[in-house]
């Protein structure tokens, strides 16, 4: 009976691993789409933008007017009308870039979506949110429609920071000191040094939630956000500040493949404005047989009536 049920076992494994890796193939698979499409735009080539749609696609511009106020106006393109506009345009060169998209795949259904920002030449024009569906097809993914706000008040979105993708280094996942190691070195860095975006993602398991709490009005307060949030946040600050973070102290918890961290820390800023604090993060940790996975970090900074325990400030 043993034998059966681990057997059983076993296979579900299997099976779960296969839908797993074919479901990841299946959202880059969708969203290389989408980057065919923006070089598409850019090279302004009409076969190209149609071919990535099916014969019915058609896109839907919602352009908001440049205030911010009122109601938008609806324009609704087919794929075929949508080529053709891009492609008669005398402007010069479009630059469509949608650095955070988000992808779900429900069978041969996929949603491609996320903030966008549009350049016409070196000129910044536009920003915006796009909603694409897309059905599998015998020839791959095509585009069955799509939707678009053309919006005018882009400052975060100018902000926002496109993460290269890259693999796991394995000496930063395959310990506890390894990630703890690699979760402070991605974030510090020199003034008008860029941080390691791309390295810091692999880091964290998905769906992984930061959480920052303060004091607002004398009242504990979480700040909580995706990775995508803190990073789009706290990036400018690091990058012009000169932001540099350390571990001071380490206590780690651990019950077979999960684990917590206690990680004491400080931090300064070596630009202009010279600043420096310390606090703790609280960092939790799983290993699911092949690597170490962050599943969740909460920090708090130290204050003059809640200082760091000592304890907290021992050597690892």
């Amino acid at each position: 009976m043993r034998q059966i049920l681990l057997l059983i076992l076993t296979l579900a494994f299997c099976v779960s691993t296969h839908a797993q890796t074919a479901a990841e193939t299946a959202k880059q698979d969708a969203i290389a789409v989408i980057d065919r499409l923006w070089e598409a735009m850019r090279t302004k080539n009409a076969d190209a933008i149609k071919a990535l749609f099916t014969p019915e696609g058609q896109l839907v511009a919602i352009d908001k007017p440049r205030d911010g106020n009122g109601l938008s106006k609806t324009r609704v393109l087919s794929g075929e009308a949508f080529a053709k506009l891009i492609s008669e345009s005398k402007a010069p060169e479009f630059a469509e870039r949608m650095p955070q998209p988000q992808v779900n795949v429900f069978g041969d259904l996929a949603t491609v979506y996320g903030r966008y920002t549009f350049h016409v030449g070196d000129k910044f024009s536009h920003c915006g949110a796009n909603t694409f569906n897309l059905v599998r097809t015998e020839t791959g993914w095509k585009i069955a429609n799509a939707a678009s706000t053309l919006e005018f008040q882009c400052e975060r979105d100018l902000q926002m920071v496109k993460i290269p993708k890259v693999e796991a280094n394995p000496a930063d996942v395959s310990t506890i000191d390894g990630i703890v190691k690699a979760f402070y070195e991605v974030i510090s860095g020199k003034p008008g040094e860029p941080r390691q975006w791309g390295r810091d993602k692999t880091l964290y398991a998905p769906g992984v939630r930061l959480v920052g709490m303060s004091l607002r009005n004398g009242k504990p307060h979480a700040s909580i956000m995706t990775q995508e949030q803190y990073i789009n946040g706290a990036n400018e600050f690091f990058v012009k500040e000169g932001f540099i973070e350390r571990e001071i102290g380490r206590t780690v918890r651990q019950f077979g493949n999960i684990a917590h961290v206690f990680s004491a820390y400080e931090w300064e800023t070596s630009g202009e404005k010279k600043q420096k604090a310390r606090g703790i993060n609280s960092i939790e940790l799983y290993n699911d047989g092949k690597r170490w996975w962050i599943s969740a970090v909460t920090w708090e900074e130290e204050r003059p009536e809640n200082p760091i325990p000592k304890e907290y400030l021992r050597k690892k």
